[in-house]
């Protein structure tokens, strides 16, 4: 680490010099670069008596009147020139604190943008009138549903920048308005795919009373925010939070929009034999499990060794953990994972994606059965180094006499058709064992790792001869429920992490729909009632997630499913 700060000024003769050796008797290793704005009042001349003491002391003086945002792009400039890393920024008025500094970097690197925050975790404002309070959190609030970005505080100028971030930014672009250019590089960095992090700080008013933004400026920042707006209907759907917990939505957007830490980053060598970590993914499956473990078992890859096994019971109540044991006692490499309540098959995951110690890691559901050479189509794509996930190609069991059989036939069918043309990974999975974890707030698990996978420049690919049997829904009420919660998570995953799964695109699946129809009076009959299904669970998916608030990473099981 190389860092420096940055200290934006006008006219802060009084405080320049007690905020700098304050620094430097904390951070005696610490580089400063004052930006100053043609300050009247001295400012100018103390900073370059203080710069002929201390090296570390940096002037850069900016163009009449152009903006603190300028003025900070300028800053940021010389940051970079000196390749110094990361870059804090701060007041010159004493309101920010260097106590702080410390666990600003702290989060540096794994974060690239630290945002010291007033109102996360409550309200820390000394010195300011009741009315001054009201009006800046009332603006941070319009900020945050017209961006829907989990964010407390969108004005704080005290934060701290990685040199990777920076280097992404178009500085010659930043506007020059102190409230808009904190919106805009907040904004940059959600866009661009950069970690943010909010910690709190105290805020001290040193002069009250003494405001440096006019209200033109602040009606200016009002009608900007709205540049950088969400869609309409994400907006809606952030306005519900208004009625209930806040705190949620930011717990779970940061999760989602923050890209997770990756256990390495180079491309890994390909190797003839891969090692393979396996999680099945199981609650309450005491019918199921014994078929799905001795499939798995019977798995012989040439292109891997199948290092461990491991079930994760998520809130079992039945007798699946004691099957689990038996399992243990006979075979090493199988181990259990047991999660007291049920969280969610995310959460699951992440409980595996912690333990999985393999090149590779497949996921399963523990109410599907593979076939003996599931396990090596699925990896053998990994041969190729630009592969970073594969799937698997679901076939269903159910009668296909029946309408709801034949619904969900006709779905897996339309899901290999597209697959073929372009790779879609579902219902079990193998990919680079990269990933720490996975959002627990999604509901579509295997799309959210196909998201974070190409987020990575990884191809995906499909092994249409890696067969793995499940049973689909046996109600119309099940496989509705079913629908409906996959096409919220979709829009979740859209709105969250920016990616659009293939089947989302209602106009492509109906080119497929015509080009594998089969033209009998009867598959017609049913292929217009499933249409009219498909479009109803689509629309109904997207009230639950706009309107109502539903996000179903929780959802109901379908007990028809559990026999196969």
């Amino acid at each position: 680490m190389k860092p420096v700060v940055i200290i934006p000024t006008l006219n802060e003769n009084d405080n320049i010099a007690i905020l700098i050796k304050k620094i430097l008797k904390s951070y005696p290793e610490m580089h400063i670069i004052v930006v100053d704005g043609n300050s009247t009042d001295g400012t100018q001349k103390t900073v370059e008596a203080l710069s002929a003491w201390n090296e570390k002391i940096h002037l850069v003086i900016q163009d009449k009147e152009s903006g603190y945002g300028r003025g900070l792009a300028l800053g940021f400039k010389t940051a970079l020139e000196k390749e110094f890393d990361p870059v804090i920024t701060m007041d010159g008025d004493l309101s920010h604190d260097p106590v702080y500094f410390e666990k600003l970097l702290e989060f540096m690197p794994k974060y690239s943008l630290v945002i010291a925050s007033r109102y996360i975790n409550g309200v820390r404002v000394e010195g300011w009138q009741f009315r001054k309070l009201l009006l800046s959190k009332l603006a941070n609030m319009y900020v945050s549903y017209v961006l829907v970005k989990p964010i407390w505080d969108f004005t704080s100028g005290f934060r701290c920048y990685s040199r990777r971030f920076l280097k992404s930014v178009p500085l010659d672009e930043l506007h020059p308005q102190a409230y808009i250019v904190q919106i805009q590089l907040l904004h940059l960095a959600y866009q661009s795919r950069f970690r943010v992090k909010e910690i709190p700080f105290l805020f001290r008013e040193i002069h009250p009373g003494h405001s440096k933004v006019g209200r033109h400026s602040v009606g200016k920042t009002f009608l900007y925010v709205l540049k950088y707006r969400a869609p309409l209907l994400e907006i809606l759907r952030h306005l519900t939070y208004l009625r209930k917990d806040y705190q949620r939505f930011i717990k779970e957007y940061e999760e989602l929009m923050n890209p997770p830490h990756l256990k390495y980053q180079e491309r890994p060598a390909v190797k003839d034999k891969y090692t393979v970590s396996i999680g099945v993914m199981a609650h309450n499956e005491e019918k199921l499990i014994g078929r799905c473990l001795d499939a798995l078992l019977k798995q012989r890859p040439e292109s891997a060794i199948i290092e461990e096994i491991f079930v994760i019971s998520s809130g079992s109540t039945d007798k699946t953990d004691e099957i689990v044991m038996d399992y243990i006692n006979k075979y090493p490499h199988v181990r259990l994972i047991v999660q007291s309540r049920r969280m969610g098959k995310a959460s699951a995951i992440n409980e595996f994606l912690t333990k999985a110690t393999g090149d590779i890691a497949i996921i399963e559901s523990a109410d599907t059965v593979t076939t003996s050479q599931t396990v090596e189509e699925l990896v053998k794509p990994f041969r190729r180094p630009a592969i970073g996930m594969t799937g698997a190609h679901p076939v269903p069991v159910n009668k296909k006499n029946r309408f709801v059989g034949f619904c969900v036939h006709k779905l897996w069918d339309l899901h290999h058709a597209m697959a073929m043309e372009s790779p879609k990974c579902g219902e079990m999975i193998a990919f680079r064992n990269m990933i720490q974890n996975i959002p627990n707030y999604t509901a579509v698990d295997e799309a959210a790792i196909e998201a974070l996978i190409v987020e990575q420049d990884y191809d995906l690919a499909y092994s249409p001869k890696a067969v793995v049997y499940n049973k689909g829904p046996e109600t119309m009420k099940d496989f509705i429920k079913q629908r409906r919660r996959i096409a919220s998570g979709h829009r979740h995953l859209q709105a969250t992490m920016g990616y659009k799964v293939a089947s989302k695109s209602g106009w492509r699946m109906l080119k497929l729909v015509i080009r594998t129809q089969r033209w009998t009076p009867r598959q017609m009959w049913y292929m217009f009632w499933l249409i009219i299904i498909e479009v109803y669970c689509r629309l109904a998916g997207a009230v639950d997630f706009y309107i109502r608030d539903k996000n179903p990473f929780i959802w109901d099981i379908s007990k028809t499913t559990k026999r196969m």
